[in-house]
C-alpha cells in the first residue's frame, strides 16, 4: 500500500504540473507576454550588476589592496585612504539602490504571474487597461506578507545559525575537518528541506495577499488553514524546483573556475543563461502555486469566480487576452 500511496502522490504532483503547463497554452499571448516582461526586467537588473556593482567592486579591491604596500605617514597613503572611502561609499548607495530596485522588481513580478494566471486559469477575460489597474491595486497585500515571511525567514536561518555554531566550536581540530564537514552538511540539508516545507504555506500565502483582501498573519493564517491535504504535493514540488534551480546555477561554477578575469565574458554569458531559465522556473513555480490555490479553495467551498473588485466576463472556450494588443 506504500509503494501505490508513493506512486499516487508522485501522479498528483505532475498532474499538477502539467496543470500548470497548460496555462501557457490556454493563453500563449499572455503568458508569453509575462514571461518576456519577467525575463527583462531581471535582464536588465542583472545589466545593472555587471555594469555598475561588479566595477565598483573590483576597484574597491585592487584599492585596498595597494594601502599595505604604501607608507602610512606619505601623503599618497592618505589620498589613496580617501579614494577607498569615497569609492566604499559608492558602493553602498550602488547596492542600496540595487536592493531596492531588485525588491521592486520581484513584488511587481509575482503580482503580474499570479493574476496573469489566475485570470488564465478561470478563463476570463480583461482588457489591458483593467488589468494594468488590477496590478497596482494588489501591491499592499503581497508587501505586507512579504515583510512577515521575510521575518519569520531571517529567524529561521538565525536559528541554523545558532545551532551551527556550538557544533563548529566543538570541531576545531583539524582531524575533526572531515567530520566537521559532514555535520555541518547534513544539518545544512535538515534545515533546507524543513524551509521547503514552510515556504509551502509562505508561497500560498503570497497568492492570496494578491489575489483576496487578506494579506500579512492573516494570509499566512489563511494558508495554513486551505492547505491541509495538498502539503505532501507541495512539499514535493518545492523540492522539484528548488533542485532544478540549483542543477541549473552549477553551471556558473566550473565556467568560473575555468575561464580567467580576461575571458570573464564567458563567466556574464553562463550567468545571463542560468538567470533566464532560473526565472521561468520561478516563474513557473508561482503559476502551480496559483494552481494549487484554486485547488485548495474548491474543497473548502470558496467563491474564487470573481478575484478582487474587478468584473470579468466568462469566456470558456476563448483565449484570455484576446483584447490586448
Amino acid at each position: 500500500m506504500g509503494r501505490f500511496s508513493v506512486l499516487n502522490l508522485l501522479n498528483e504532483v505532475v498532474g499538477m504540473l502539467n496543470e500548470s503547463r497548460k496555462l501557457f497554452v490556454m493563453n500563449k499571448k499572455l503568458m508569453f507576454a509575462v514571461l518576456v516582461f519577467y525575463i527583462l526586467l531581471n535582464g536588465l537588473l542583472y545589466l545593472f550588476n555587471v555594469l555598475t556593482i561588479a566595477p565598483e567592486i573590483t576597484n574597491l579591491t585592487q584599492d585596498l589592496n595597494l594601502l599595505p604596500t604604501m607608507d602610512p605617514s606619505s601623503p599618497e597613503y592618505m589620498a589613496q585612504l580617501m579614494k577607498v572611502f569615497a569609492e566604499f561609499r559608492l558602493f553602498v548607495v550602488s547596492s542600496d539602490i540595487f536592493s531596492a530596485v531588485s525588491f521592486i522588481i520581484k513584488l511587481l513580478s509575482v503580482v503580474v504571474i499570479v493574476h496573469a494566471s489566475a485570470l488564465t486559469y478561470k478563463h476570463e477575460n480583461i482588457k489591458f487597461k483593467d488589468f494594468v489597474v488590477l496590478i497596482l491595486k494588489s501591491w499592499k497585500g503581497p508587501l505586507v506578507t512579504s515583510f512577515y515571511i521575510s521575518l519569520f525567514s531571517l529567524g529561521y536561518w538565525l536559528l541554523f545559525v545558532i545551532i551551527l555554531f556550538p557544533i563548529l566550536l566543538s570541531s576545531l581540530s583539524i582531524t575533526s575537518l572531515l567530520s566537521l564537514a559532514a555535520k555541518v552538511f547534513v544539518l545544512l540539508v535538515l534545515f533546507a528541506l524543513f524551509a521547503s516545507y514552510l515556504a509551502i504555506v509562505w508561497y500560498l500565502s503570497l497568492v492570496i495577499s494578491i489575489l483576496e483582501e487578506t494579506y500579512g498573519m492573516q494570509a499566512l493564517g489563511e494558508a495554513a488553514k486551505i492547505v491541509k491535504g495538498m502539503k505532501p504535493k507541495l512539499f514535493l514540488l518545492n523540492i522539484f524546483f528548488g533542485l532544478l534551480i540549483f542543477g541549473v546555477a552549477q553551471i556558473v561554477i566550473p565556467v568560473s573556475i575555468v575561464v580567467d578575469k580576461s575571458q570573464s565574458f564567458a563567466v556574464n554569458l553562463a550567468t545571463g543563461f542560468v538567470l533566464m531559465v532560473s526565472t521561468f522556473v520561478v516563474m513557473f513555480q508561482l503559476m502551480t502555486y496559483t494552481v494549487a490555490y484554486f485547488q485548495c479553495k474548491s474543497p473548502h467551498g470558496q467563491d474564487v469566480e470573481s478575484l478582487r473588485d474587478v468584473e470579468y466576463t466568462t469566456l470558456p472556450t476563448t483565449s484570455l487576452v484576446g483584447a490586448l494588443p
